[in-house]
């Protein structure tokens, strides 16, 4: 990974390359900092310094049409405890994607491979690793943690795609969703983020309505190639997992019934953990999602 400066306190994600399957992929961190803080002082306020500890980095991919950067809230709302580090997927952000007949999902397990590998030269010596995956990203968050057992000690789901058999369905109304974005100015994207989800937190709003600038409609004109559905990939984890879902009735993927099957092929276990929400449910359910993040990233401290 090209060096960069990890002292960078702001809220900003500092921005790296690594070389990718496909080209270089652009990385997103956000680097651990110690917080000191006195009883009567707010956290804004409160001294922050980078960490070199051995502490666990969240690898985080981000769902289909988002970007690495929409991660910054909850970097944020964790309280920059962990090293956050989110790469772009295949043609989101600054990650490039060769046209070719279909979208193969399973190029971004090699894009998170290849930026796993960078990660020792960000901290002082080689960190646990857990990696989160939303929707789309399960499948890159799961891929990663087969291809690289000694280093991925846990994997968090969030709603996750393929928990069914379910062949991928053709990408034309999720093209023109976006190009209708792509038409707006980022005002306007997030005027628009905060009347179709008022539960949202407003720091979620601009970095959602900030990557559809940087989708590439090339990969939405062609079928997806979904690969293995989640259950297969699972079977080749050897760590814990923890599947986080959202209610079916509020827009939510993952069914009670899929869960309990894709947990039961977990080899070290599967903890489903049910919040109300949507699909989005770290954004929909912030507080009770940080929660249960805080607790995994917790359980690997030196």
């Amino acid at each position: 990974m090209a060096a960069v400066d990890l002292d960078n306190e702001r809220g900003e994600p500092l921005v790296a390359h690594v070389p990718g399957p496909l080209g270089d992929v652009r990385v997103h961190v956000w680097p651990a900092l110690d917080t000191d803080l006195d009883d009567d002082v707010p956290v804004r306020r409160a001294r922050r310094r980078r960490v070199e500890s051995g502490r666990p980095v969240l690898l985080a991919f981000h769902g289909w049409t988002d970007g690495g950067r929409v991660f910054g809230p909850l970097a944020e709302a964790l309280g920059r405890r962990w090293t956050v580090v989110a790469p772009d997927a295949p043609a989101h952000g600054g990650t490039p994607w060769q046209p070719s007949p279909d979208y193969r999902l399973d190029d971004q397990v090699d894009v998170g491979v290849a930026v796993l590998d960078a990660l020792p030269t960000l901290r002082g010596r080689r960190s646990p690793v857990v990696t989160l995956g939303h929707s789309m990203g399960a499948i890159p968050a799961a891929g990663v943690a087969a291809a690289l057992p000694r280093a991925v000690r846990h994997v968090v789901l969030e709603d996750p795609v393929r928990t069914t058999r379910r062949a991928g369905r053709w990408q034309t109304a999720r093209r023109r969703h976006v190009q209708a974005l792509q038409a707006l100015d980022l005002d306007e994207r997030t005027a628009l983020a905060r009347a179709e989800h008022p539960d949202w937190p407003d720091d979620e709003l601009r970095p959602w309505a900030g990557t559809k600038d940087d989708v590439d409609l090339a990969h939405l004109r062609v079928p997806a190639d979904w690969g293995e559905p989640l259950a297969a990939r699972l079977a080749d984890v050897r760590c814990p997992v923890t599947l986080v879902r959202g209610a079916r009735a509020r827009g939510a993927l993952v069914s009670a019934a899929a869960a309990r099957r894709v947990a039961a092929v977990c080899r070290a276990g599967c903890e489903i953990v049910a919040l109300d929400a949507g699909h989005n449910v770290r954004r929909e359910a912030r507080t009770p999602f940080v929660a249960t993040l805080a607790a995994v990233l917790g359980r690997y401290e030196p």
